[in-house]
């Protein structure tokens, strides 16, 4: 089956055949369609009954996701040893990325069919990760889901080339280096997205926004929610009697900013790299150094993962991780994104990047997704060397587009 991509508004290009990983379904659009799937074929593969909003779900899945990190927070406060409150401030920081996901479901207008409920509820689910509504609305839906995986655009995870590497300053460099391990994977996205783009953007970025008010309204939020936080935690540490044993419960105010507010935070910016990482960066994901050499079906499906998590993961956050039918239909909710998936793996099954996950899988795509090659479209470790082979597809749509001068 020959493959076409398209170039600028009307023309395809061949870019020759592609083996599939298994059989096609019966009479599937894969099967029948010459040309590459257009937006609505994509999304005509899953039935729209998959994609219908639900109040009653909705609802209940913000108040589960919001009760369960509550419940970890007041755990904190209540236990009365201190390997316990560090093991509850563990898990506040996980249901915290539960509750951001859901939050992110609303921000989409996904949650629940109505858009000023969503709207409401996806703001308060994103005050305790510290996140202003307008600019991650600005960010993710506008940006990250308009230009996934195209360089200059698309700013999450998004790799350097050997060149650009190699002007960075030394400190840049090691930083960079720092981000790409299992370590640093927090740290990327604390420094280079939250800070950077959500909680103090760019002038250009707020006037891109369009909503003046918005981000001003949002940010006092935030600040006014901190503040709360702080002044709570002191309040409480007011209340306690100082533990008498080593083993007994921190009381002091450093010690629960510590337990209760900064540890929870620390923990959700892990988890939230953990996930964007591997939404978009792998082995076989293409980024894509030009507009023309990508479209709605390469970066939304052939450039979108879906890792395989073992139940509890998949429920702790929130099914995100089924990415691919996200990417394709932002409207379709967390509650029904794995049987999207499913039916979109039935269809293209060798088009979508599925990884069976383990955690050396994300040693091992760190390893490998280090610096891009644009040109050849491959991906290479700080030395410049390959680590994969050129993507075949891409190759052979350098080679047989007539606007590069290739062979017809």
């Amino acid at each position: 089956m020959a493959w076409h991509v398209r170039v600028g508004h009307g023309s395809f290009v061949s870019i020759g055949p592609r083996v599939a990983v298994r059989s096609d379904p019966p009479n599937s659009a894969w099967t029948r369609s010459r040309e590459r799937p257009t937006v609505r074929e994509v999304r005509g593969q899953i039935p729209a009954s998959v994609t219908t909003q639900s109040l009653a779900l909705g609802l209940a899945v913000f108040f589960s996701a919001l009760t369960l990190h509550c419940a970890a927070v007041a755990a904190v406060l209540l236990v009365p040893w201190w390997p316990l409150q560090i093991g509850g401030a563990f898990l506040a920081g996980l249901f915290l990325a539960t509750l951001f996901v859901v939050g992110h479901d609303a921000c989409h207008g996904s949650l629940t069919p109505y858009n000023r409920l969503n709207k409401v509820l996806s703001r308060i689910a994103f005050l305790p990760s510290w996140t202003p509504y307008a600019s991650w609305e600005f960010a993710h839906n506008r940006v990250h889901h308009a230009y996934t995986n195209l360089r200059g655009k698309d700013y999450a995870w998004a790799p350097f080339s050997k060149d650009e590497y190699d002007r960075l300053s030394w400190r840049r460099r090691w930083l960079e280096r720092h981000y790409r391990s299992i370590g640093g994977l927090g740290s990327y996205y604390m420094i280079e997205y939250w800070l950077r783009h959500l909680l103090f953007p760019s002038s250009r970025e707020r006037r891109e926004m369009k909503r003046p008010v918005a981000f001003p309204f949002d940010f006092a939020l935030i600040l006014i929610f901190v503040t709360a936080q702080i002044c709570s935690v002191c309040a409480w540490s007011q209340t306690l009697t100082p533990g008498e044993t080593f083993w007994g419960p921190f009381t002091s105010v450093p010690a629960l900013l510590l337990t209760v507010i900064l540890l929870p935070f620390l923990v959700w910016n892990w988890a939230m790299a953990f996930a964007i990482f591997q939404h978009h960066t792998h082995p076989r994901a293409v980024w894509y150094a030009a507009t023309e050499e990508r479209d709605f079906f390469a970066g939304q499906v052939e450039s979108t993962t879906h890792a395989q998590m073992p139940w509890w993961i998949e429920w702790i956050s929130a099914f995100i991780m089924q990415h691919t039918a996200h990417h394709v239909n932002t409207r379709i909710p967390l509650y029904r994104l794995s049987k999207s998936q499913r039916y979109l793996e039935r269809t293209y099954s060798d088009g979508i990047i599925v990884q069976p996950w383990r955690f050396t899988a994300l040693g091992e795509t760190l390893a490998r997704c280090k610096l891009y090659d644009y040109e050849n479209h491959r991906w290479l470790n700080f030395k410049g060397r390959p680590t994969t082979e050129p993507n075949a597809i891409m190759r052979e749509f350098k080679l047989r587009d007539p606007c590069r001068g290739g062979s017809k």
